[in-house]
């Protein structure tokens, strides 16, 4: 083979691997400053008051919600566990559950699990080292229904493929497919989850606006 073609072929390859660690770089820096943003206490109070204002019907319900890490070696690193209760009643828990990020190379994916056991963990954002003893049996992960994000200018979005993500829905009377989408600042969290029948039909979520808008307002 010609020494120049050879020369040339180096130098691609050096090219191709220079590139792809570059992009690994980049994707494990947006990886920190996601889990770096995320965690905290939000509400979207003023979402709700502002829908009052303007007579949408049905407002958005006001809820609040705490992020908190989990340390747990048996977790590994970025896993994060998530409460939401109502805003006027911090008793009336609605969900919990715990989400791991991981940098791929499709971008920054996040895995979502409920709780085997949530009154287990109910709360445990006030006594954090509760997590400590955390390991992956006490998780149910949702198969399928991972969000893939990225960085868009300031902000971080996420989405999953409703394709891939299957819930068994009571309204259904069946599995339903379920649509997750996600916006990151570093002030600012939101969240929307549609479910639609075998049909199309939306049966879980609103189209007005999908997105409950959550700010931070503590740490």
């Amino acid at each position: 083979m010609d020494k120049r073609l050879i020369g040339a072929c180096l130098v691609a390859i050096a090219l191709c691997l220079g590139a792809c660690t570059n992009q690994e770089k980049l994707r494990e820096a947006q990886l920190v400053q996601l889990t770096r943003w995320l965690p905290g206490k939000y509400d979207n109070t003023a979402q709700a008051k502002a829908d009052e204002q303007k007579g949408v019907r049905p407002p958005h319900a006001s809820l609040e919600l705490v992020i908190v890490p989990v340390a747990s070696v048996a977790m590994g690193h970025n896993a994060f566990y998530i409460q939401e209760m109502a805003a006027d009643d911090a008793r009336r828990v609605m969900s919990q559950k715990v989400v791991t990020f991981s940098a791929t190379d499709k971008g920054i994916v996040e895995s979502v699990a409920s709780l085997a056991d949530p009154l287990r963990w109910r709360d445990g954002h006030r006594d954090p080292d509760v997590f400590m003893g955390m390991t992956p049996k006490d998780l149910a992960p949702t198969t399928g229904c991972e969000l893939t994000w990225k960085k868009e200018g300031e902000r971080f979005v996420g989405a999953n493929d409703p394709k891939q993500c299957r819930n068994t829905s009571h309204a259904a009377m069946g599995l339903v497919e379920v649509d997750s989408r996600a916006e990151l600042t570093a002030d600012e969290f939101a969240v929307a989850e549609l479910a639609y029948g075998a049909d199309g039909k939306l049966l879980q979520g609103r189209q007005d606006e999908p997105s409950y808008r959550f700010r931070k307002v503590g740490r």
